[in-house]
């Protein structure tokens, strides 16, 4: 089937292209295989992974941007404050114990007493209030909001754009113990705050050096983790991390050596895990590879996934009826079934993840071009001959969602006339003014624990970066009365999911978001590399267990 590509204005067979792209990636298998590098040929106790910027990040392991590319690898230098284990379990990092009052709207948190920064001296309650103030700046925690936006005083810290800006909601009870006031009640803070998006650092080294510097190997950085930065090195793509000499946990670090390598290109990292150049890799590498890879594509249960946002305030998505024709003109089964031909995946009918609860009597959006036709016909618009161009991007050069927007670009055009399509693969190539007039781009909602109240909360909620950001002012009051009912509740109470549900149908039928499918995640690691997990927060799930067992 032919797609019209309307970055390059040319037609693309892509059933073509993707063709040839395999028999490349079969050739370079092949001639990995004959070129191999011997087993031997690595430092028996060095971790080797190949990471890569999927989206827009670069080669960084700064600590204080709550997400992006380096999210998967920090918990090597810093513990969470709390993190859920590969059962979805919560269990303890930096903070061992938590309690609240009777409303759940006061909450304590204890510091293990054991823990040390990685120059010996003790992690303290001040430098965890430190850290959390400095990260409700949004220009360096975008997402700070989502875990931290209920704590009394955030507001007007996050406003003061200034990192020595204190909130009054945390409070120093002793130099192990924290007291956190919340605005709102909420049963389930401990679970949003158990994330590696808040790690905590030396705040005094943030402010005095810059909280995009600090954590630099020559500006002496302090971590929390098994391992320090030792080397970091971007114009080489490269960076060494090796053991933390104050680890204050009872297991680990088992390895000599941790090295980074930046590779974007997925064929790339292939060749190189099949000859033993690497061990690991931060992305999924082409499952042609899957037969010369044991270990690496077995499946691991994450929470998110890439998702489609039509946003509400660029013409011509800024009339809903245009969204309803946009949203009902596309089979997303058939796109699903496209976008992920060579890896296995589940189907995202619903905004909650797949691999939450779901309503069970919400089954997705129809395929009902006829339907769409009419909202169009419908639509302040008239038609598709009187709409202003579209501008569409996948935020990145991910294939899987390039290949999913330019099937829905042609869905497009043979259900409802439209053409006058522009494709970027990342927003800024519609110029400085994109902000306010694309009409589709990608992302994800960062809630990386099982509770669909605050996932419907970080996708729909009018103050959410979900709404803010990513649909540059989405807001509907009606969902956000139900979802503010729904937090109050108890997780174990059955009428919170209840209520996230019938927010989650209000949310579809503003057709703001429109799901593609999800890749099951891998755990890109060979089988000797033991005790490497991950879960539902990304990152890898204490590291400290890492070892290489070759036999």
């Amino acid at each position: 089937m032919q797609r019209f590509d309307n970055a390059a204005n040319t037609n693309v067979d892509w059933g073509a292209r993707n063709r040839k792209l395999g028999l490349c990636i079969v050739a370079a298998a092949s001639l990995a295989l004959a070129f191999a590098a011997p087993a031997n040929a690595q430092d028996d106790n060095v971790l080797r992974i190949a990471t890569a910027a999927q989206g827009e990040a670069s080669f960084s392991f700064q600590p204080t941007v709550c997400g992006s590319d380096q999210q998967n690898w920090e918990t090597l230098l810093y513990v969470p404050p709390m993190y859920f284990d590969e059962d979805s379990k919560m269990q303890p990092g930096i903070f061992k114990s938590w309690s609240s009052n009777d409303d759940r709207t006061v909450w304590t948190f204890e510091i293990d007493p054991r823990a040390r920064f990685s120059d010996g001296s003790p992690v303290t309650a001040e430098d965890a209030k430190g850290t959390w103030e400095i990260m409700a700046n949004p220009q360096y925690c975008g997402r700070a909001a989502q875990y931290l936006g209920n704590i009394v005083g955030f507001q007007d810290t996050a406003d003061a754009n200034d990192i020595n800006a204190t909130m009054t909601g945390l409070k120093v009870v002793d130099d192990h113990t924290l007291e956190v006031t919340l605005a709102e009640s909420d049963p389930v803070f401990m679970y949003r705050i158990a994330t590696t998006h808040l790690n905590i650092i030396n705040p005094t080294d943030a402010r005095e050096l810059g909280e995009a510097d600090f954590w630099l190997p020559e500006n002496n950085p302090k971590f929390t983790g098994p391992y320090v930065l030792s080397d970091y090195s971007p114009d080489l793509g490269e960076a060494t991390m090796t053991p933390n000499e104050n680890w204050w946990m009872d297991v680990g670090p088992y390895l000599d050596a941790v090295k980074f390598q930046f590779v974007p290109d997925a064929q790339t990292a292939g060749v190189m895990v099949v000859n033993n150049q690497i061990d690991a890799s931060q992305a999924d590498i082409p499952t042609v590879f899957k037969d010369q890879a044991p270990g690496y594509f077995d499946h691991i249960k994450s929470i998110g996934y890439h998702t489609f946002f039509l946003r509400p305030n660029a013409a011509p998505t800024d009339d809903p009826l245009v969204r309803k024709a946009l949203a009902l003109s596309v089979d997303w089964n058939a796109v699903a079934k496209a976008t992920f031909a060579d890896v296995d995946y589940l189907p995202t009918p619903q905004p909650l993840d797949p691999e939450m609860i779901q309503d069970p009597d919400n089954k997705g959006y129809p395929y009902d071009p006829e339907a769409a036709r009419q909202a169009l016909a419908d639509s302040s618009y008239g038609g598709p001959e009187n709409l202003p161009k579209l501008r569409v991007s996948p935020r990145g050069n991910r294939l899987s969602n390039n290949r999913a927007l330019q099937a829905v670009m042609g869905y497009w055009k043979e259900n409802l006339g439209i053409e006058n399509v522009e494709f970027q693969e990342r927003p800024a190539g519609f110029g400085k003014d994109w902000v306010d007039t694309i009409n589709l781009t990608r992302d994800d909602v960062v809630i990386r624990y099982p509770d669909a109240a605050s996932y419907m909360n970080a996708a729909a909620n009018s103050t959410s970066v979900t709404a803010t950001d990513t649909m540059n002012g989405y807001s509907n009051p009606e969902i956000d009365k139900v979802l503010a009912m729904a937090l109050k509740l108890d997780p174990s109470d059955p009428e919170r999911d209840q209520l996230a549900f019938k927010a989650q149908k209000m949310f579809m039928d503003d057709y703001v978001m429109v799901g593609f499918g999800k890749a099951i995640r891998n755990i890109n690691a060979r089988n000797y590399v033991t005790g490497y997990f991950k879960g539902p927060d990304v990152g890898l799930i204490a590291p400290w267990r890492i070892k290489l067992e070759k036999e």
